[in-house]
């Protein structure tokens, strides 16, 4: 699929935007469309030339109407070129021109392309092997959420499941609309609500390995890796058939920036822009989790099921310390003498979330642990009690309080000065500067 627009301007910003439009409006058209196939030159004429023939019959009328409306009204719109012109290949031009002579470009021209797509492809499929998936270590049981928001990502998952595909895309012809069917989503909420495992207890639900990846794994610090990360971690979810999992993403997928001049900020706008087509092409789940969806971009929110974590309530926060302290799995030695009092916990901690819960058990369990190592105690005589608990709860709400008053340290040090060393300190630089205009304007100093 190759699409060449012949435009009177350069403005490499606008031809993103009109890319990634393009891509989306043509796709029901053509099939798989990229940004790669969509090329850009200068000439004196608004002409649009699309190689290939559209897969739908009678729909001429109706591409020519969506290309005018994101090009120009008077734009030259020539469909199914290659017919006429098999070899037709332009050339970005030193100076305006829109002559055939420019146009046309040679065969050996056309080879060498060729072979940088192939050599593109396999730079592509070399950076996925830096992405593995792995075998989720969470599954629904032990995820901890109101039952609406479970069902909804539930619901989401099962848009990807085989037998769902099978009725919904193939049988009742949904693919002829979304060729590509696919699951994305979007888990935000404060830190610590299970975005993380949710995304592992959907892979678990799905019977797939899950690839976890974060806006730092994506992002670089060379000029143009950006896109081609994006793209290859789709690569390799889609080899794998693996759930993606992008973490901490509000990063990767807020508002793109306009009055692009500097070079950085063209490579980030890219970046999202190969995001955005990769996710139009991905047949799979790809997960973002963010604790900033305001700053997401609208672009993204359409494509997205944004499902909120809220903090859990106190029903919730019982739950949660139930499982932690006697859960199936766990075997926490508790004084018999001194139970722990779940109801108390949970409503003395209104502000914990489920990680504040699992950081104070692991927190109290360590403490006593730790008298064994030291040699204080032997391992059959520790048991927990209430007090132990309460101790660790202390002592992770310390810590986030004095992380939330903590100053910036990145900041240097300044020195404050009282009113009077202010004035001392002025009077004693002016009277250095009026010293050495004497000096400078004595006999000697001629």
């Amino acid at each position: 699929m190759k699409i060449f627009i012949c435009v009177p301007e350069h403005d490499s910003s606008r031809q993103q935007e009109l890319s990634i439009r393009l891509c989306e409006s043509l796709r029901k058209f053509y099939g798989d469309i990229n940004l790669s196939d969509i090329e850009f030159f200068t000439g004196s004429k608004r002409t649009v030339y699309i190689m290939n023939k559209s897969l739908r019959d009678g729909s001429d009328s109706e591409i020519i109407r969506i290309i005018r409306g994101l090009i120009g009204s008077d734009s030259d719109v020539k469909l199914n070129y290659s017919r006429i012109n098999p070899n037709f290949r332009p050339q970005v031009p030193d100076s305006d021109s829109d002559s055939d002579s420019d146009l046309n470009s040679s065969s050996e021209k056309d080879s060498h392309n060729h072979n940088h797509d192939k050599d593109n492809e396999f730079d592509y499929k070399k950076l996925s092997l830096n992405y593995h998936a792995e075998e989720p270590r969470y599954t629904f049981e032990q995820v901890i959420l109101p039952e609406d928001t479970l069902k909804r990502i539930q619901e989401a998952a099962d848009m990807i499941s085989p037998e769902v595909r099978q009725i919904v895309f193939d049988d009742w012809g949904l693919s002829s609309i979304v060729p590509h069917a696919a699951s994305a989503m979007s888990f935000y909420g404060p830190p610590g609500t299970g975005k993380t495992m949710a995304a592992e207890a959907v892979a678990n639900y799905l019977g797939k390995k899950i690839i976890r990846a974060s806006y730092a794994d994506i992002e670089s610090k060379y000029h143009g890796e950006g896109p081609k990360m994006v793209k290859a971690i789709f690569m390799a979810a889609a080899r794998e058939d693996a759930v993606l999992f992008i973490d901490e993403s509000d990063s990767l997928l807020s508002k793109r920036l306009t009055n692009v001049t500097d070079g950085s900020v063209q490579a980030i706008n890219s970046m999202r822009s190969q995001l955005l087509i990769s996710l139009e092409q991905f047949n799979g789940v790809v997960i973002f989790a963010t604790n900033l969806v305001v700053n997401y971009d609208k672009a993204f929110l359409s494509r997205l099921i944004s499902i909120e974590f809220p903090m859990p309530d106190l029903n919730a926060r019982k739950y949660i310390w139930q499982k932690h302290l006697h859960g199936e799995s766990m075997n926490i030695p508790f004084d018999v003498n001194d139970s722990v009092n779940i109801d108390e916990l949970a409503e003395k901690y209104k502000s914990f979330c489920g990680r504040e819960i699992k950081n104070s058990v692991i927190y109290a369990c360590v403490s006593e642990a730790v008298k064994v190592r030291r040699g204080e105690a032997k391992r059959e005589d520790i048991k927990l009690t209430h007090e132990d608990i309460i101790n660790a709860c202390e002592k992770v709400k310390l810590e986030a309080e004095q992380v939330l008053k903590s100053s910036d340290h990145t900041e240097s040090r300044k020195l404050k000065l009282t009113d009077d060393e202010n004035k001392e300190l002025t009077s004693v630089m002016q009277n250095e500067l009026d010293k050495r205009n004497q000096n400078n304007n004595s006999p000697d100093s001629n």
